[in-house]
């Protein structure tokens, strides 16, 4: 799909989630932090994935397998084992199709051991929304005299977790140009359903000019950012129409 520069009024339907997530932020920021302190916990949103990982404090303590519970605070039940995560020698787990809400707070058990014997247990409580790590997204740009086409890659389903509102009014997309010390962001507006390959034109630039683009998400809450390594091009000069 193909998208100018122009971006849509925000609708006020739309803002409902901003506005619960706000108000959630404002209530989880306040509360202690109920993680253990034997391992340190990390939840990132890498290629559209949502992956949790995990590492041992005491590194004398070397388990041979791990197995990975979870339960969901607002849903009182006992903790879900997550089969795909249960008895695995790596230390981390891919839960995009285990977690489908954004605006949830997850209570989350790792057991580490070695044969049956049970090392180390380490949990955490946490607002999945302000501490998720946002990893940028694979993109690649196509020059012409005077404008750029960006495409951004987007998965060919997207996960539950991270519908077109989602993207676009709490973790927007932003596509950074930059050109002789001046840096233009933009903002362009993402469908609800997108998926496959999305395109974005930067246009009226200036042919034989220098231009490098990066990209990334934005999260509304926090000022941590984390850019894509920039890609740079030399616009082709502009053909000579008498030549021509």
């Amino acid at each position: 799909m193909l998208w100018s520069q122009n971006a849509s009024p925000i609708r006020p339907q739309h803002l409902y989630l901003v506005v619960y997530i706000n108000l959630m932020f404002g209530v989880l920021s306040s509360l202690p932090d109920l993680s253990d302190k034997s391992c340190t916990f990390k939840v990132t949103l890498r290629n559209f994935r949502v992956i949790l990982s995990w590492e041992l404090k005491n590194h004398s303590i070397v388990p041979d397998h791990y197995t990975l519970q979870y339960t969901v605070i607002s849903i009182p039940d006992h903790m879900k084992t997550v089969e795909h995560c249960s008895n695995i020698t790596a230390t981390f787990c891919d839960l995009t199709d285990v977690w489908e809400v954004l605006s949830e707070t997850y209570a989350v058990t790792v057991d580490g051991f070695r044969g049956n014997t049970t090392l180390v247990t380490c949990f955490i409580d946490f607002f999945l929304a302000t501490h998720i790590s946002l990893e940028p997204p694979e993109f690649d740009i196509v020059d012409f005299t005077d404008h750029i086409n960006v495409h951004v890659n987007f998965p060919p389903v997207m996960p539950k977790i991270l519908d077109g509102k989602v993207l676009q009014f709490y973790l927007p997309l932003i596509i950074e140009e930059q050109s002789g010390g001046i840096v233009k962001k933009h903002n362009p507006t993402l469908d609800e359903n997108v998926t496959g390959n999305f395109t974005y034109v930067i246009d009226n630039l200036l042919p034989n000019t220098n231009y490098c683009v990066s990209v990334y998400f934005k999260h509304r809450n926090l000022e941590e950012i984390h850019r894509s390594p920039v890609k740079c091009t030399l616009l082709p000069p502009a053909q000579d129409t008498e030549f021509s």
